[in-house]
């Protein structure tokens, strides 16, 4: 009995076994998944391939391994596979249907979409992975779902929907207490603005990330590096070198806490590079060299060819061009065409550069393969390194051709960032127009709510009591209905003024406290050379902002009508001889002459505020001081016509365009041309100045100088004559 019980159950044994067998791969195979990078996506590939080769998988766990297959061949590249699979990944939900799947059987989708350069489909893709999601409160993948929907927008053409999108992200991923997912968010957000050239708001939004980063409990470091990595690449853009490296030396010093030699040593190549734009040739040898040596430590052929380029580009700036040549030709051999075709290109263009100097016609013959008439910067490079060859082989006519060819890539390079800019400002104006719009939206909804509790109370009132007191009622409502439309209407008004100085107070204050923080955590951290010199440079940007804050608060006391002047009657002519030489020293001191003429009579007097006429005068002539070539010339002359006086306020150039003329008295406005240099002015002293006239009933005007550059006419009125007794 006991023989024949012990053959059964073996012979039911024999009958489990593969289900069992087959239950215990499964098992096996999704427990892979939660350690991501630790297993190669084509060996899981490969198990999964195997499981669904099986009749035994449940409904559920096929759905698992369909979607885990699609997400592996979309990963590895194989995309017509991939969508073969997620063909039978729908077909398979339709008789199974499963709403978390169903999301990510949109998510792969628009993965593979997004991979394809679908845009159009790939957001569409991921927002109703969202739907899906939200249904079942996935909150990990529904940030990842409105992440991704916002690189697709970003990708395709871009709109303020991206930004929607991320705030979105951060919500959900806050929702899941996800530092991880917040923070790629940030990363997106940050990527989104750069792309849309608000680099502004790119930098703001990479400093919230740091902040955000600094204040978890136990900050990454990974994250803290990457962050300093962004910020510096939009230093980089904003052109701040010395920003740019001191963010990437905080960004390598975190990297170095976790021994991270890929990313150390990349950072030690952009180190150099800024070292190489600040003219620091032995730091950025230095820095090259560092970079090669780890490099070499984890054979990592692309940034060992990327810092060996990099110490022939020391060379190459030193003049040694055949050593130049032979280094950046070896970092050519280990970069990848393919998978670095931009990096690639630009040692491609410094190489020839070097070859140009003793062996142009070798220069030529690696140069002009690659050579395509694109305003790029590496175009416009390899264009006056072929001209600079084919001189050299005395080929004038393809030297000029070249050198022409260019000046004409520049050109349309120039056109196209002026058109980046405008982009980038109408854009920035609909983001703050869709803000508005959306606050008034809520405001408007909440005042409807109300009118409609007011109307059905006032209804309610006029049925229960006389008809002859709901005309009065209904005439009351309408009167104060239009009474707080004209309210809602002032209130919106000040609203958009107070955005607008927020905007432009922001903008002016955003980068110079970035910088002043940066410093501050260098020295924090010894990553600072020469102190004083930075505590010289931190004084003198705290001193700028200053200046900004005092004048910010004059013109605001001015808008209010709370500036008062204290009025004095002074005969024009020794007032103006006063205000003339007050300014002398000012003027000499800053290289530029002075050409002075009051051809006032002793007689007409002006009735005026004598410290903010100084102020005028003092306002005017730091302007020319700044924005003057030297040695240059200012010209003012003093005149009276009718019962005016007329002052004419000149100087040298450089002048400004017609365009840019008539809005130089807008607060904080800034023009493109070289008057426009960041010498160390508020940008509100032409603002300051136009107030201060108007408030002595006069008038200030801008037209272009005979010398060259500006001219402010001041108008004032002579104080009225008193008659004299007969």
């Amino acid at each position: 009995m006991k023989n024949l019980l012990a053959l059964t159950f073996a012979a039911q044994l024999c009958v489990l076994w593969p289900s069992l067998s087959h239950s215990a791969d499964f098992a096996t195979y999704e427990q892979q998944f939660p350690l991501k990078g630790k297993k190669s996506f084509r060996a899981a590939l490969e198990e999964g391939e195997t499981l669904l080769t099986q009749s035994t998988l449940t409904a559920q766990q096929r759905t698992f391994v369909l979607h885990r297959t699609a997400l592996h061949l979309v990963r590895l590249g194989e995309y017509d596979r991939a969508q073969h699979r997620l063909d039978a990944l729908a077909t398979h939900l339709s008789a199974h249907p499963d709403d978390s799947m169903q999301g990510k059987y949109h998510w792969v989708n628009g993965d593979l979409a997004f991979r394809l350069g679908h845009n159009q489909s790939a957001q569409s893709h991921f927002l109703k992975a969202s739907e899906f999601f939200s249904r079942t409160q996935d909150w990990r993948m529904l940030s990842h779902a409105y992440r991704m929907a916002a690189n697709a927008v970003a990708k395709g053409s871009p709109d303020l929907n991206a930004i929607e999108h991320i705030a979105l992200a951060k919500h959900y991923a806050d929702l899941d207490n996800n530092i991880p997912l917040h923070n790629a968010a940030f990363d997106t957000e940050a990527r989104i603005y750069k792309l849309f050239g608000q680099l502004d708001r790119a930098l703001e939004s990479r400093q919230a990330q740091l902040n955000w980063l600094q204040q978890q409990n136990v900050p990454d470091e990974a994250m803290l590096s990457a962050t300093y990595y962004g910020l510096a690449d939009i230093f980089v853009d904003f052109g701040d070198h010395q920003a740019a490296l001191d963010a990437f030396m905080q960004s390598y010093r975190y990297d170095e806490q976790v021994n991270d030699r890929l990313y150390m040593a990349q950072n030690q190549i952009r180190i150099a590079e800024q070292h190489l734009q600040l003219g620091d040739l032995v730091a950025a040898d230095k820095a090259y060299g560092q970079a090669k040596t780890l490099s070499e430590s984890i054979d990592h052929k692309r940034n060992l060819g990327w810092a060996i380029a990099g110490l022939g580009r020391v060379e190459l700036t030193k003049g040694n061009y055949p050593q130049a040549a032979n280094l950046i030709g070896q970092g050519l051999t280990l970069i990848n065409p393919i998978h670095n075709k931009l990096l690639h290109s630009q040692h491609l263009v410094w190489y020839a550069r070097a070859l140009s100097h003793n062996s142009p016609k070798l220069a030529i013959e690696q140069l002009m393969p690659f050579f395509k008439a694109e305003p790029t910067d590496t175009m416009v490079e390899a264009a006056k390194v072929l001209a600079f060859a084919y001189q050299q082989q005395q080929d004038f006519a393809s030297a000029l051709r070249f050198q022409t060819q260019a000046t004409e890539l520049l050109e349309q390079q120039t056109e196209q960032s002026r058109l980046t800019r405008l982009e980038a400002k109408k854009r920035d104006a609909e983001l703050h127009l869709e803000t508005l719009k959306v606050n008034q939206l809520q405001s408007g909804l909440d005042e409807q709510k109300r009118q409609n509790k007011l109307q059905s109370v006032i209804l309610a009132a006029a049925i229960i009591v006389l008809l002859n007191f709901f005309l009065m009622f209904y005439l009351y409502h309408l009167k104060k209905r239009k009474v707080m439309e004209k309210e809602t209407a002032v209130l919106n008004q000040a609203l958009t003024l107070k955005q607008q100085l927020l905007a432009d107070v922001s903008h002016e204050l955003r980068t110079p406290l970035t910088v002043l923080k940066l410093n501050i955590e260098a020295l924090q951290h010894n990553l600072i050379t020469d102190p004083d010199a930075t505590y010289t440079l931190m004084q003198s940007r705290l001193s700028m902002l200053n200046t900004l804050i005092a004048d910010i608060y004059e013109l605001a006391q001015a808008d209010t009508h709370s500036l008062q002047l204290d009025l004095q009657t002074r005969p024009a002519k020794a007032l103006f001889d006063e205000l003339l030489s007050a300014i002398q020293p000012l003027v000499a001191q800053n290289d530029l002459t002075l050409s002075a003429q009051n051809t006032l009579s002793n007689t007409p007097e002006v009735t005026c505020d004598i410290n903010r006429m100084h102020q005028i005068f003092n306002n005017l002539a730091r302007n020319s001081c700044h924005y003057s070539n030297k040695p240059g010339q200012i010209s003012i002359t003093i005149t009276q016509q009718d019962e005016q006086l007329v002052c004419h306020f000149e100087d040298s150039s450089p002048g400004v365009s017609d365009e840019d003329l008539p809005r130089l008295t807008e607060r904080l406005y800034r023009c493109d041309k070289s008057r426009s240099r960041d010498l160390g002015g508020s940008g509100l002293g032409l603002s300051i100045c136009q107030k201060l006239t108007e408030l002595h009933q006069g008038q200030l005007s801008l037209s272009h100088s005979q010398l060259g550059g500006l001219r402010v006419t001041l108008t004032l009125p002579l104080a009225a004559r008193t008659p004299s007794a007969d």
